[in-house]
């Protein structure tokens, strides 16, 4: 055997092992490369799927402070306006009251009544739908408008609106009235309605007297019987 031949031999003997040593380290190397980089690949998501959500939750909780913080000023402002709008309001009506002054007005003059039977017909229908205040308002301005005409029947009709309203003071005065006028129709109705009022007023011996004066003053009324009706059940 040549002397290179048996270089060769020695030097193959020596590369083995190290060339077999080299490999096994870079496997080494290598599958500790691999495994820490499936280690890290595999964490990552779990972070990342961990840490969404707070991340999310921490978002929306500041976005709901932020939207509290909003209608905290806006309830704010709407009660400073309504404050304001009622002072406003407040001083609007002291303005206007202190422009008012008094005033007063001296009585009108009436207006004489051309149809004092229209009139007359149109105050007796608020009678009949038992418009009392605006009948009496209206017979009252027949009157005062200066004619003689209807006086009686006019004073006799305020005194049943009175009656109506249960003014009944007010009522005797009318028909009290009424009795002051000789040739007048109502005198008898009148004199029965002092009676009645009487009665309202509570006053059982003035409404007897009332009724004792009618049936002798006007025997021949038909409100006679009446009246004794009352009486009897006076006594």
């Amino acid at each position: 055997m040549s002397n290179d031949t048996q270089s060769l031999r020695h030097l193959s003997i020596f590369l083995v092992p190290a060339t077999l040593a080299l490999g096994l380290a870079v496997v080494a190397v290598g599958c500790g490369s691999s495994e820490e980089d499936t280690e890290s690949w595999e964490a990552t998501p779990e972070v990342a799927a961990t840490a969404a959500p707070e991340a999310k939750a921490d978002s929306m909780k500041i976005e709901n402070r932020r939207i509290r913080d909003q209608i905290d000023a806006l309830s704010a402002e709407n009660r400073t306006l309504t404050a304001r709008n009622a002072e406003l309001e407040t001083k609007l009506n002291e303005a206007t009251a202190a422009a008012k002054s008094p005033v007063v007005s001296a009585p009108a003059p009436s207006a004489p009544i051309g149809n004092v039977s229209g009139a007359y017909s149109a105050a007796l229908s608020e009678y009949k739908r038992r418009n009392f205040q605006e009948a009496a308002t209206q017979f009252d301005a027949i009157l005062n408008s200066g004619t003689d005409k209807l006086a009686d029947n006019c004073h006799y009709w305020m005194g049943e609106s009175f009656y109506g309203m249960k003014k009944y003071n007010d009522a005797i005065k009318q028909f009290e009235t009424v009795l002051g006028y000789p040739g007048s129709g109502k005198r008898p109705y009148a004199q029965f309605m002092i009676g009645n009022s009487y009665l309202g007023l509570g006053d059982k011996a003035a409404a007897k007297d009332a009724f004792s004066k009618l049936v002798s003053t006007y025997p021949s009324s038909g409100l006679v019987e009446r009246a004794k009706t009352k009486l009897s059940r006076l006594q």
